[in-house]
């Protein structure tokens, strides 16, 4: 499973990639929204990680972008979760309401991602099941 990290800290472009690598991930880089817009759209990834503050364009502003170019048909669906140092209710709400399908606070701790991305994986394996003639078809 290849995960693309949108990050603009330093630290964390070499600790988030690292704690995916320990639970058994591959993951490639994207400085900020835009880059990351261009990386899905050459090599669509598995899953996102996007961070929400960050230069040139925000991870929110990078979500509903990517979400838009997954409806017109331009790329496949993919889960995206946040990665974010807001705490508040509000800003975990906007989160989700510009796309998001996951939400973990930093400082990034690797129970809480592990956790978080079984918990998003497992949701979106079960919205793309469909029933064929009464039974459940992958």
């Amino acid at each position: 499973m290849q995960f693309l990290v949108v990050e603009d800290d330093p630290v964390m472009q070499i600790l988030t990639p690292r704690m995916l690598h320990t639970l058994g991930y591959a993951a490639r880089l994207a400085t900020n929204g835009s880059d990351a817009i261009d990386a899905c759209l050459s090599e669509p990834p598995d899953v996102v990680l996007m961070d929400v503050q960050m230069p040139l364009m925000d991870g929110l502003e990078a979500t509903r972008e990517l979400r838009r170019l997954q409806h017109a048909g331009d790329l496949p669906p993919f889960p995206i979760i946040v990665l974010s140092a807001y705490h508040a209710p509000s800003e975990r709400a906007a989160c989700f309401d510009a796309g998001a399908d996951g939400f973990v606070t930093k400082p990034l701790m690797l129970a809480k991602l592990a956790t978080e991305i079984h918990r998003v994986m497992t949701r979106s394996r079960r919205s793309t099941r469909v029933l064929v003639g009464g039974r459940e078809a992958m």
